[in-house]
Formats: structure tokens, sequence, C-alpha cells
């Protein structure tokens, strides 16, 4: 049986082939220990990266959040002193504002945006005319003079 060199060469490629997947797969077997430590690895960043949101959504549920181009300030509790407080609740007044406390309730929960008071203004200045009224008599006759004078002066031109 004469067997060509082709398929001798042939077969030789295949066993190589062969032996190198052999290799390549008990090579895999023996660094299992090492790819089951970089999984463990990866999934204790995975857990401390989950664990790290959750609690930052924790806190961030507690806190108001952002709606309209302010930031909420809240504002501490008003309380009396022991020595304010009255005897009888009765005699006990509180100062706060209920208008006001509904407002910035409705700020923290997101319901109104928290905007900086914007105070009045005018974009052009107010011209002062003085009335004729206003004036005294003597004013108001030497004005009605200059006037005359400034009206003979354009019928002689």
């Amino acid at each position: 049986a004469v067997v060509s060199t082709q398929s001798t060469g042939k077969l030789k490629m295949e066993e190589a082939a062969a032996l190198r997947e052999n290799k390549q797969y008990l090579h895999q077997i023996n660094r299992i220990k090492a790819i089951k430590k970089e999984i463990r690895k990866e999934e204790k960043k995975m857990e401390t990266k989950t664990s790290a949101r959750q609690e930052k959504k924790a806190i961030n549920e507690t806190r108001p959040g952002k709606y309209g181009p302010g930031k909420f300030m809240g504002s501490e509790p008003d309380f009396l002193l022991p020595e304010e407080v009255s005897s009888s609740l009765r005699k006990l007044v509180t100062p706060a504002n209920n208008l006001q406390d509904r407002f910035t309730s409705l700020q923290k929960r997101n319901m109104l945006e928290v905007r900086k008071k914007v105070m009045p203004h005018r974009k052009y200045k107010l011209k002062h005319v003085e009335k004729w009224r206003k004036k005294l008599p003597e004013e108001i006759d030497e004005l009605v003079k200059m006037k005359r004078k400034k009206k003979k002066i354009k019928l002689s031109e």
C-alpha cells in the first residue's frame, strides 16, 4: 500500500492540531483555580458596587430631589426653650406661618420648583416730567413769556 506524501502531510498536520487542542484543554483544566479566583473577585466587585448603589438610592429617597433651577435649603424646625414653654397648651403660641410651611413642604416633595425670589425691576428709567399744575404761578408766567419769545423769533426768521 502506497500512501501518498500529501496524505501523510495532511495526517501529520491534523495530529499536530489535535495535540495543540489537547494541550490548550489541559492548560485550561490546570487554570481552573485561577479562573475561579478571578470570577470570585469580579463577583465581590459587583456586590460592593450594588450595595453602594443601594445605599446611595436609600439616601436619595429621603432627600429632596432637584426640580427647577434652585436647590432646596431646608430650614431647621422651630422650637421653644424650656423657660419659654407655657404651662398649658391653650396658652401656647405657634410662631410658624402655615402657608409658608405648606409652600416649603411642596418644594421639599418636588411638587413645586425651588427658585430665588425675583424682585420687580424696570428695564428702563422712568422719565420725570414736572406738571404745570405743580409749579408756582410766577414760574408759569415766566414759561409762557419764554414760549412767546421763541415763537416771535421763529416768525421773524
